[in-house]
């Protein structure tokens, strides 16, 4: 791995790969929906959709052919914390690749013909959101746990917010948050990293307008607990069970994240033994973590009949409090060790898994190892696991429900 910041901050990363014949690069934007004003909800979406418009050297057609013609994926994304563009080519189009993504993060033209024909496709993307009830439970059960936080707003901006996006606000956005301070290159794969330091330089070189930014806000360490419910005339329940968990830069995480396992990791898991294979009660049911910065989100999720949301729930409740109360045994810690070990090796075992490792890692300050995070999840003891389950189910949960009725009972239980 090499590591090179240019003359005005901007940080180039990479990972050679011997037996690698792809080259996967990525230019990550340290700027997402936490970061934005109400004015501006949604704008680092909008701008990812843009920067596809074309630039002063290539029409939008020019920029995906240029990628794809030879086989190669161009593509881009928007989360909570940061954006990222990425291509993943052979090896021998690495140069283009690398060529592509900085022409489109430089020197778009941003034009308003090209933000009026986005702002339509992301209606239509805001209303696909809206018909998919996972999507809807996902985003109000995040909206109440973080409150009053920047974590709590859809990435990709409301109705009311894209209608109001304008060419200038976009660009504004744009030259304000792409500074070179505030940008990582990632590469993973058949690198040659003092080349990719010399196309860095046109990165380098952006001159930002505008004040910079503000630091994102901390997040408040409550959020609104309880019930939150959408009506919708749909044949299940969609349920998330959310409590509010430990950041990314927390030692807390990693016994939380073995919990997540023990509990809703796969078919063995403790949820699913009890309430599918034992009970019958619905198809499948995961527990897992949305980690953040400086927060995080611990949760159940599954789809059900309304006539058996009150059972799930209640084998669910009893499911943690065992936890909190007894903990786990021996041969499930070790299990969950092992599996997590697995997992996490073989996510980061391709060139674009390493890339983004590279990039995300870079752009949140985070220098701990692969090898350092899978000791920290085996030095995990059987009294830290259930110490982290008592604090963490010991709180008062936020329950989102979507669904054409929601039971009396599940109403006095959790309202």
């Amino acid at each position: 791995m090499r590591r090179t910041v240019l003359p005005n901050g901007l940080t180039v990363v990479s990972e050679t790969m011997a037996s690698s014949r792809t080259f996967c690069v990525g230019i990550y934007a340290g700027v997402g929906s936490r970061h934005e004003s109400a004015a501006r909800h949604g704008a680092s979406h909008f701008l990812e959709h843009v920067l596809f418009k074309g630039t002063r050297r290539r029409t939008p057609e020019q920029i995906s052919a240029a990628v794809e013609s030879r086989g190669g994926e161009l593509n881009a994304y928007t989360t909570k914390e940061y954006t990222c563009f990425y291509a993943r080519v052979l090896a021998a189009d690495g140069d283009l690749a690398t060529d592509v993504l900085t022409d489109m993060v430089t020197a778009s033209r941003v034009r308003t013909a090209d933000v009026d024909a986005e702002r339509a496709v992301i209606l239509d993307e805001i209303a696909m959101h809206a018909d998919d009830p996972g999507e809807v439970v996902a985003e109000q059960v995040a909206d109440a746990m973080f409150a009053g936080s920047g974590l709590g707003k859809m990435v990709i901006g409301s109705p009311a917010s894209i209608e109001g996006m304008s060419r200038d606000t976009v660009v504004r956005h744009w030259r304000q948050h792409y500074r070179p301070d505030a940008l990582v290159v990632a590469a993973a794969g058949d690198v040659d990293h003092d080349r990719l330091v010399e196309q860095a330089t046109a990165l380098d070189a952006m001159a930002p307008t505008g004040p910079a930014p503000r630091p994102s806000a901390p997040t408040p360490p409550e959020g609104v607990t309880g019930l939150v419910v959408t009506r919708r005339r749909v044949e299940q329940v969609q349920a998330v069970l959310g409590y509010r968990s430990a950041g990314l830069f927390d030692d807390r995480r990693y016994a939380s994240g073995l919990l997540s396992v023990v509990l809703g990791g796969g078919m063995a898991s403790r949820l699913f033994v009890e309430v599918r294979e034992r009970r019958g009660l619905t198809y499948g049911i995961d527990a897992g973590e949305t980690t953040y910065s400086d927060a995080g989100m611990w949760s159940v999720e599954f789809a059900c009949a309304p006539e058996r949301l009150s059972a799930i729930l209640d084998v669910v409740r009893g499911q943690l409090e065992q936890v909190a109360e007894h903990g786990v045994t021996a041969t499930e810690l070790a299990d969950a060790k092992s599996q997590m070990r697995g997992q996490t090796v073989l996510s980061y075992e391709g060139p674009s898994s390493r890339m983004g490792r590279l990039g995300t890692n870079a752009l949140l300050s985070d220098d701990r190892s692969l090898e350092h995070v899978l000791s920290r999840y085996d030095a995990v003891t059987p009294a830290e696991l259930q110490a982290e389950a008592a604090r963490l189910f010991g709180q008062r949960p936020t329950l989102g429900l979507v669904g054409p009725r929601v039971p009396a009972a599940v109403t006095r239980a959790w309202g």
